[in-house]
């Protein structure tokens, strides 16, 4: 009897639920727990609130946190009521969600464990099968993001991400909170992950654009979505959120550059034959990052080759479009760089200056709100991370699951309530 209170206590039951009895193996490892309630005891109908006699009973068991390294199970004989309208309705019990096999602490120790570790490691931790885990984690993180609130979504930043070997993409759609006061103070931040679909074309922002009605969010109330200069996101930007401002991150504009002064090396190379051992790295990114021979041996291919020189001056000249305290400023300086382009004479710059005029509206958008991509960087950097940690996921369905789990700051109910 007194092992039977302890259990009680431990487990957090009040009446009219206690322990009656335990069985304890210490060859099979295994505890069982059995849970009865008190005789004469009524249950509240769920819909009226009215205390209901007992009908009868069913037996049923969840799997508890071990005891020590014995697994641990709950067995208890579940009341049902009959109503006064002569219904009759399964009694919840307080130690479980319906329909699990887990106890509440339980199920709150295998989704904390999953934010952090692949599923299998889960399972070879607690002995729960991986099938039994991914269930768990796709029926209490779906219903959680069902239930999410969306209601205060002003700003959405949109990027695609791998989803597994063969090309294969997903994009994500997160909300931004937060903005910088001026270029490079403060900062914008991801509030969480709302979306992802799989796919990276036009389509997906039709998806997008269906949850938020679903949700009763008018598109209208985004106004800003930062992304990058896909086709196919530019088109569904503007068809879906015609009143949003695009706003197109310095990463992605100093990469096109990038790739301009890769294209005028390999002219250079075709000209005059190969450079010098390590040209391609000590020509690449800033000076502030490269070692001190780099620095010499980029100095010295700039003053051989005057393409090169030009080319580099006008990615650093690119680069100071940022640094402006108003969209104003930057765009007279923005379009100093569009004409040293298009007179550059050459080719892979020329172009690099049509594309600047293309997006021009996009790269200057960052001067709404000096939205960068960084935060929307970081959230697809711990998706990666959770993909390569699991070696992949077997389905899309299991990794959506657990990227809104990892960064939708959902709120599972329960989780925080599971004391037994």
């Amino acid at each position: 009897m007194a092992t039977a209170h302890l259990f009680t206590q431990a487990l957090g039951l009040a009446s009219p639920w206690k322990v009656v009895s335990s069985d304890f193996d210490p060859v099979a490892k295994s505890l069982a727990l059995d849970i009865d309630f008190e005789k004469g005891s009524r249950f509240p109908d769920p819909d009226s609130g009215e205390l209901c006699p007992v009908h009868d009973t069913v037996q049923r068991s969840w799997e508890h946190l071990h005891f020590f390294e014995h697994s641990t199970t709950i067995r208890a004989r579940v009341p049902r009521i009959k109503t006064d309208s002569g219904l009759v309705k399964t009694v919840q019990v307080p130690w479980s969600n319906p329909y699990s096999g887990f106890t509440l602490l339980m199920e709150a120790c295998l989704l904390t464990l999953a934010k952090v570790l692949p599923v299998a490691e889960v399972s070879r931790q607690t002995g729960v099968s991986e099938d039994r885990i991914w269930h768990l984690i796709r029926e209490r993180v779906d219903e959680a993001w069902k239930e999410a609130d969306w209601s205060t979504l002003e700003r959405l930043g949109v990027d695609e991400t791998s989803t597994r070997k063969g090309h294969k993409y997903g994009t994500a759609f997160l909300e931004i909170d937060g903005k910088e006061t001026s270029p490079f103070q403060g900062g914008s931040k991801v509030a969480r992950l709302l979306f992802f679909t799989p796919g990276k074309d036009k389509e997906t922002f039709k998806e997008f654009n269906d949850e938020l009605a679903r949700r009763n969010v008018p598109a209208g109330q985004i106004n800003e979505i930062a992304m990058d200069m896909s086709k196919t996101f530019i088109a569904g930007a503007h068809e879906f959120f015609p009143g949003a401002q695009i706003s197109f991150d310095r990463f992605h504009v100093m990469k096109l550059c990038g790739v301009a002064c890769e294209n005028v090396r390999k002219e250079v190379v075709l000209e005059s034959g190969k450079l010098p051992r390590g040209a391609m790295w000590a020509l690449r990114g800033n000076p502030v990052n490269l070692r001190e021979e780099q620095v010499a041996l980029r100095e010295r291919i700039c003053k051989d080759h005057s393409k090169i020189a030009k080319a580099l001056a006008i990615r650093e000249f690119l680069a100071d479009t940022w640094r402006y305290a108003t969209r104003g400023q930057a765009e007279d300086h923005l379009k100093s760089v569009a004409s040293w382009c298009q007179r550059s004479r050459m080719d892979a710059f020329v172009n690099l200056g049509r594309s600047l005029k293309r997006h021009w509206e996009g790269i200057l958008g960052y001067y709404k709100n000096y939205t960068t991509s960084a935060a929307i960087e970081a959230v697809n950097g711990l998706l990666q991370l959770a993909r390569r940690r699991a070696r992949g996921y077997r389905t899309f369905r299991n990794f959506r699951a657990i990227a809104y789990w990892i960064a939708g700051k959902l709120n599972i109910p329960n989780m925080k309530m599971a004391t037994h």
